[in-house]
């Protein structure tokens, strides 16, 4: 991520969607602290960051434990979460403009920090605010920022074991290829968009049919799944993964 290093006392102004650090940035709520996470060196800490580190994860798991930021859910420590107060953060605040390209500026909330734990503190409770916080990558375990609106369980780093191929990569995939194994609606559907790109590849079908009948099945396979799960008994799951065997080779 290469954040910038940071030296105190710091002023920051925090913005509706990304915040400033004097006059670098924009950055976005919660790089800092996922920074921070994977080891980088954003500030002077005492003893090598641990206890920092862990009261930071304590706050993300109380507050942001509906982010899902650990690869296994961790239980929430019921002092951070019944007296908040006693792990609060110090600096002052008033509201300033921040100087924009060509404008006037725009209004922020000014803070200004004596250390490193009080900034991380607050940029990351700011960030749970907004639905971003750092997340542990399912496959190989390390930070990345998750952000909001963003379902990546899977860091953009090169996968453990590969040279080109990223855990999101091979994540996606994983869950593509699983999800083949365990439902025969899957399997149905990957088995002709197989058959059909095969015709389109040959020059038996143009371009615009298969597409036409890409999107057709997939709706169709979506339709299959909803009621497989809806359907009662195995007779009904049958008939079901029957009518989409049609649909999908209806051409």
């Amino acid at each position: 991520m290469n954040f910038p290093r940071l030296t105190f006392p710091l002023t920051v102004d925090f913005g509706d969607t990304e915040y400033w650090i004097g006059e670098q940035g924009p950055f976005k709520y919660g790089s800092a602290v996922t920074a921070f996470f994977i080891g980088e060196d954003i500030g002077e800490v005492s003893n090598d960051g641990i206890p920092l580190m862990r009261e930071l994860e304590q706050q993300l798991q109380t507050f942001g434990g509906h982010l899902k930021p650990y690869v296994r859910d961790r239980e929430i420590d019921a002092a951070v979460f019944l007296c908040p107060e006693e792990h609060a953060a110090t600096c002052s605040v008033c509201f300033a403009f921040h100087p924009t390209a060509g404008h006037i500026g725009i209004m922020t909330e000014r803070y200004s920090f004596s250390s490193l734990h009080d900034f991380l503190f607050v940029e990351l409770g700011k960030a749970i605010l907004r639905g971003s916080a750092p997340r542990q990558c399912r496959l190989c375990g390390r930070w990345f920022l998750h952000e909001q609106g963003d379902r990546a369980m899977y860091c953009e780093r090169i996968a453990p074991g590969e040279t080109e191929q990223t855990c999101r990569e091979i994540g996606a995939r994983a869950v593509f290829e699983k999800k083949i194994q365990d439902e025969d609606t899957w399997k149905l559907y990957k088995r002709a968009y197989k058959k059909y790109y095969a015709r389109y590849m040959k020059g038996n079908m143009s371009e615009e049919a298969f597409k036409t009948w890409a999107a057709q099945a997939a709706r169709d396979r979506d339709a299959a799944i909803e009621q497989v799960k809806a359907a009662l008994d195995e007779n009904l799951k049958a008939q079901v993964i029957e009518r989409l065997k049609e649909e999908l080779n209806r051409q």
